[in-house]
């Protein structure tokens, strides 16, 4: 990710501190079996209204298959955000 341009498209953008204890904070969510991994389970879990909080990647491709967890989450007052890599997030998981 360093040296590449950023889309524009995904924002908000944790910053390396923020990113690093987002991926801490989804360790431990793993660990107590609370995380719903993809864009589907995001989805379903978002219509149901059971979702605390939700984390995409930047480099996922295409972004688009994305960009709709964003308004879902907006419409029902989630917070999200993008942290830069999908192989950390990965590993987090």
């Amino acid at each position: 990710m360093i040296g590449e341009a950023v889309n524009p498209k995904a924002y908000p953008l944790a910053d390396s501190h923020l990113t690093i204890t987002i991926l801490d904070l989804i360790q431990q969510a793993t660990n107590y079996k609370q995380l719903k991994k993809g864009a589907n389970e995001a989805t379903n879990t978002l219509n149901r209204g059971i979702f605390e909080f939700i984390v995409m990647v930047v480099d996922a491709e295409p972004l688009e298959i994305l960009l709709h967890l964003p308004l879902l989450a907006e419409d029902n007052n989630v917070p999200y955000v993008f942290v830069p890599s999908k192989q950390a997030l990965g590993r987090a998981c």
